[in-house]
Parts: C-alpha cells; structure tokens; sequence
C-alpha cells in the first residue's frame, strides 16, 4: 500500500555540509533502490523529513531511523496511506533551511530558536509539517 511518513528530530550534534551530503547521498541511493521518494529539510540541528513509498519499505526505514544514535526527540508526526506521491521526481530532495527563510515560511518562528523542527511549539502536528514541506517543495520546483 502507497504511503507516507513524516517525521521530526533532532541531531545529537551540529552537522557539518560534509556530514549532511554523506547523508544526503546515502538516502538518495537507498531511497532510489527501494522504491521511497521524499523531501528532508535541516535546520539548526533538527529534520523535518517525508518519506513516500510502500508501507512495508517505509516501515522498515523508519525502525533504522529510530535506533540512528545520530537521531534523538524523534516525532512521528504521520504516517497515512496515500494515492499519489507529491515527491515523486525526488528520491530524497534537500533544503537546509537558515533563520530568514524559516521566519518567511513557518509564523510563530523566532530567531535562535533551538532545534526549530522539532519543537512542538512550531511544528505542532502532520498537518503543519505537511504544509511546510510542500511549501519547499513548491519553491525548489519555481525556474530561477
């Protein structure tokens, strides 16, 4: 059954652009050889990620995810069957967003705000995670 999750946590350290291309090249090869497409968003040493793909693939990433030591205050914030993929195109896109687009993107947001994708002041649920992600996806899809 198609799917997606949807998830929030928090680095147990800062990334380095190093740190998060290795990252980012590891998800886009296994995402690519099992069938899982999404978005990750960074942030201030916090994740915001989709994932979409079949439950029994999703599943399994997810219980990888949770024993990551890399990870911690992980949120499953939805996991729901779906029709269509929104990120079909990406096996795993990426943004590493800074202070000025999370204040233009996300209301409530305050600068130096700790770990801003994890707290459950700002990303209270699916539904604004959802939003937020696609809104990313929306602009990374605008021609320059």
């Amino acid at each position: 059954m198609l799917s997606k999750l949807i998830y929030a946590s928090q680095a147990v350290r800062p990334c380095s652009e190093s740190d998060l291309e290795s990252l980012l090249v590891a998800a886009r090869r296994h995402n690519a050889s099992h069938g899982l497409s999404g978005l990750l968003l960074y942030a201030n040493q916090s994740f915001l990620q989709i994932l979409e793909g079949e439950l029994d693939e999703l599943t399994a990433l997810y219980a990888r995810i949770v024993s990551d030591a890399r990870h911690t205050r992980l949120r499953l914030l939805v996991s729901a069957p779906i029709s269509t993929r929104k990120f079909a195109c990406w096996s795993m896109g990426f943004e590493q967003i800074d202070e000025r687009q999370m204040s233009a993107s996300l209301p409530g947001f305050m600068p130096a705000c700790e770990y801003p994708l994890v707290n459950p002041a700002l990303i209270r649920d699916g539904v604004v995670a959802e939003t937020l992600l696609d809104l990313y996806q929306r602009n990374a899809q605008q021609p320059a």
